[in-house]
């Protein structure tokens, strides 16, 4: 692998690159962009810990937001951050960076380098230092200024970036395909079913079932202690909160290394303040955190580790209405205003357990109605019954089935492959897409599937099978997508080889994202 390493310099790894970079500066100089290591104004001194090297929340924010703007340019304005959270950007955007970090030590490792020749000739290719079909000199100097503070560190991260592309592309260099493996995964694409199925909500359910006497309960809590005990322990966001306090603040940034001048501007819209002119519309005037200014400064809820040490010390000083000084951090000087403190609060397993109990119970019962009725439509498709007759579609005008006040109705998959780990409209679902495939058209499945979200009963819809007379047609395409899947594979398994070697800490203060104006 390593000749491969050496060798690969330039060819496509170089337009993956460059199609990376100018994504960044994009994200970087863009409207919604994240203040420089400190989205939202404030963030955690660290993103990770690296066999003893720290990544910073800068790289880390970077890394976030291209991910945040990927997914947007897919999914519309809609894909908002808290959908964002629901589908874990925040973690992927810290393996990615600790895999980065990772995969560089490790080139290093095996004497792998990036001339300087090599650098040079890459930053003059970037389309974004451009003006005019020209390398833009003065340009590149204020952008790489405004996004890494200088130009010395833009190349230390772009030196390492490259370095990450070269050994992630040696890697995957020696990933090979053979004909037959290319005819078995075309024959698995090209065997394909559709399902009619039926979702019998948890939602619902747990909406359905009787609410449980207290007596029921305290015999519950009686009973399951050891299950009570371990619900608790799982879930210490809900019964152990850290102190918070609600705040707003105002930014003054450091421009070009000038920090008398910096100091001499808060502590003018400190007296200003003092004066009693509004927190929010001086933060609006005066303000360079772009993303709160619009709110008024407004950074919601925040907490010790969760922000830098100086700008949370004094946050958790001020009582509700209070104002700090001047308050010094690695993004330029703040003035901070809590609007609300929210006490800490634990709550013990003695206290929590009828309130843990009375859900237990809740949710017994819930999967109980669930196995009921989900066994019994199974037991009526298998008898021949039409899971759309049983539970009408909602567009069909008939009579809708309700589970707790949710609609239960039929739906349909679309057509998908033998190699399909998440089936459209039903997710992942172990042994779900083997069984459609194992049947045929008309025929229910064997048995009821479990999913988070409710069991499934299922007929299948349509069969299709593959036609040999279009292999040749269709194979190299196939073989493209097998070669990139095993390579995603391959690289996936080293990189874990990779972490459980090294020593890897993250920073619990991300783990639900980057600190937002919002507050969340």
């Amino acid at each position: 692998m390593l000749d491969n390493l050496r060798a690969n310099k330039g060819g496509i790894i170089t337009y993956v690159f460059l199609f990376a970079i100018i994504i960044v500066f994009v994200v970087s100089f863009g409207p919604g962009s994240f203040d420089k290591g400190c989205s939202g104004g404030q963030a955690p001194a660290w993103a990770a810990r690296v066999n003893g090297e720290v990544v910073s929340v800068a790289d880390y924010e970077r890394t976030y937001a291209n991910l945040m703007r990927n997914f947007q340019q897919q999914a519309g304005q809609n894909f908002s951050r808290e959908l964002a959270e629901q589908l874990g950007l925040s973690k992927i955007a810290l393996d990615q960076v600790v895999d980065r970090a990772l995969v560089v030590a490790e080139a290093r490792k095996q004497g792998l380098a990036i001339s300087d020749q090599e650098l040079a000739r890459t930053i003059l290719e970037i389309p974004g230092f451009q003006a005019e079909g020209k390398f833009d000199r003065d340009g590149y100097k204020r952008a790489v200024a405004s996004a890494y503070g200088s130009e010395t560190r833009f190349e230390a991260v772009l030196r390492e970036d490259l370095l990450y592309q070269r050994m992630i592309a040696g890697l995957r260099e020696t990933v090979k395909v053979s004909d037959a493996e290319v005819k078995d995964a075309w024959s698995s694409e090209h065997d394909r079913a559709s399902l009619t199925f039926v979702r019998f909500p948890l939602a619902g359910a747990r909406l359905e079932v009787r609410k449980p006497a207290d007596a029921e309960v305290a015999a519950f809590a009686a009973k399951e202690g050891p299950r009570i005990e371990k619900f608790w322990k799982e879930n210490p966001s809900r019964f152990d909160q850290a102190r918070k306090v609600k705040a707003r603040h105002i930014l003054v940034k450091v421009a070009g290394g000038d920090e008398a001048a910096a100091l001499v501007r808060i502590e003018a819209i400190s007296k200003r303040l003092q004066k009693g002119e509004d927190f929010a519309k001086v933060a609006a005037q005066s303000s360079d955190d772009q993303n709160t200014k619009g709110r008024g400064g407004d950074l919601g809820f925040v907490s010790e580790g969760l922000v830098e040490k100086p700008f949370a010390e004094a946050a958790m000083a001020l009582k509700p209405g209070g104002l700090s000084a001047p308050v010094k951090t690695g993004s330029g000087y703040h003035l901070i205003k809590v609007d609300e403190v929210v006490e800490a609060r634990q709550i013990s397993l003695e206290v929590a357990r009828p309130q843990i109990a009375a859900e237990l119970l809740v949710e017994d019962r819930a999967t109980a109605l669930l196995a009921e009725r989900s066994k019994a439509a199974l037991v009526a498709a298998q008898g021949g019954q039409s899971l759309t007759v049983l539970f009408p579609p909602e567009a069909s005008g008939k009579k809708l089935v309700k589970l707790g006040g949710l609609t239960v109705a039929a739906d349909s998959t679309g057509l998908f492959g033998g190699e399909a780990t998440y089936l459209p409209k039903l997710g992942s679902i172990p042994g779900l897409a083997a069984a459609a495939l194992s049947g045929a058209a008309g025929k229910p499945l064997p048995a009821v599937y479990p999913s988070a979200q409710g069991p499934v009963v299922a007929v299948v819809e349509k069969r299709e099978q593959p036609d040999a007379a279009r292999f040749e047609a269709q194979k190299a395409d196939v073989a493209t997508r097998l070669r990139n899947r095993r390579e995603s594979q391959v690289q996936a398994a080293w990189l874990k080889q990779l972490r459980e070697a090294g020593k890897v800490e993250v920073n619990p203060a991300l783990a639900s994202g980057p600190v937002r104006p919002d507050g969340g």
